[in-house]
């Protein structure tokens, strides 16, 4: 279960790296429409980049039905299982603004660290491309 998150998780990173050298290695380019993210990329690199996105993408939702699997296999059964609290938490970028949610007050507090820790590299990363216009 926890296996198909973490092969996301490594896909992920894998293509967002081989998208940044691609675009770093004139492969590339990205930009910004209204709040949106783009890339427009013409080299092998970043065709492995989105592949590899994709990728990811697939094995975090194979990761999240494998995960109900295991909760309705625990629900059916006749023996009860203890119950554990779950906490989670999660950031929604709109554009640069984070929007923070969590169960309770110390995941919502990580939540809005790692928030503005995206903001801060989002504003760094558009003002280096800027730089570069």
């Amino acid at each position: 279960m926890r296996r198909w998150f973490l092969i996301a998780l490594l896909l992920f990173v894998s293509a967002i790296i081989l998208m940044i050298v691609s675009v770093a290695s004139g492969e590339g380019q990205v930009g910004l429409f209204l709040i949106f993210p783009f890339m427009v990329a013409w080299g092998p690199m970043a065709v492995a980049g989105s592949v590899l996105l994709f990728l990811a993408i697939v094995s975090f939702f194979i990761g999240f039905l494998r995960s109900g699997e295991v909760v309705l296999q625990n629900a059916g059964g006749a023996d009860p299982v203890a119950k554990t609290e779950r906490k989670f938490g999660g950031v929604v970028m709109i554009g640069p603004i984070p929007i923070v949610f969590g169960s309770d007050r110390k995941i919502a507090n990580r939540m809005l660290l790692v928030g503005v820790v995206l903001f801060i590299l989002m504003a760094m990363i558009y003002l280096i491309f800027l730089r570069q216009i």
